[in-house]
């Protein structure tokens, strides 16, 4: 037989499960991704305009490789960052990058 306890239990996995006090999460802000992100932009375009646009490709790059590695070491991922999985991220983060700063290197009057 049954116990009264348990046949009025939800499964673990249903999806309207009550929230206790000890499960409320506040959600996270993108908001320090989103200025990681943009501020090395604006750096980017601040460099290519003062020094010239190798070094402002140079400066892309480094914050996409700077994105990918906050995304490889971070616990869950920074949300804004944490788009597919976390080696797919950190694959696309640093492969554009490598491409750009290849680039920004070899091609001719930049």
């Amino acid at each position: 037989m049954v116990p009264e306890a348990d046949a009025h239990a939800q499964p673990h996995w249903h999806a309207v499960d009550a929230v206790t006090p000890d499960r409320v999460r506040t959600p996270r802000s993108p908001v320090p991704a989103i200025l990681v992100v943009l501020s090395g932009i604006l750096l980017a375009v601040l460099v290519a305009l003062v020094v010239g646009a190798r070094l402002g490709s140079l400066t892309i790059a480094a914050t996409l490789a700077v994105a990918g590695a906050w995304r490889a070491t971070s616990s869950s991922g920074p949300v804004g960052l944490a788009i597919r999985s976390r080696g797919f991220d950190v694959f696309l983060c640093w492969s554009v990058a490598s491409v750009i700063g290849v680039l920004a290197l070899t091609a001719p009057g930049v």
